[in-house]
């Protein structure tokens, strides 16, 4: 699956939000340049962690350290390989162009939605 036909991303950080995107079965590519002294990968995943469990979402974290990412999924409802990998493709394409990820609103207005 190419990188051009994953979904326009969206920047997702509130944990509560990860949260409910995973329980709908989408999954998450958190940047790790994202991190901040107020966002460090370790808080925000147990963050996400406490947010999963008050939805009774299982959480997978997969973190890819040659490329700086981490993809969180839901266990019960799992990407195929090709979905994860357009996912990791298309973050790297933006992260190489220096594209700035609107919110999720303004995305999807973007979009039509």
């Amino acid at each position: 699956m190419p990188a051009d036909s994953v979904a326009e991303p969206y920047r997702v950080h509130d944990p509560t939000e990860v949260a409910q995107k995973l329980a709908l079965g989408a999954w998450v590519v958190f940047r790790h340049e994202f991190q901040n002294d107020g966002c460090d990968l370790v808080s925000w995943l147990e963050a996400v962690r406490a947010a999963c469990a008050g939805l009774d979402v299982v959480e997978e974290v997969i973190t890819i350290f040659p490329k700086d990412l981490t993809v969180v999924i839901n266990a019960e409802i799992v990407p195929t390989a090709e979905q994860v990998q357009a996912s990791v493709s298309r973050v790297e394409l933006d992260r190489w162009t220096e594209r700035n990820l609107p919110p999720e609103l303004p995305a999807r207005a973007a979009r039509g939605q």
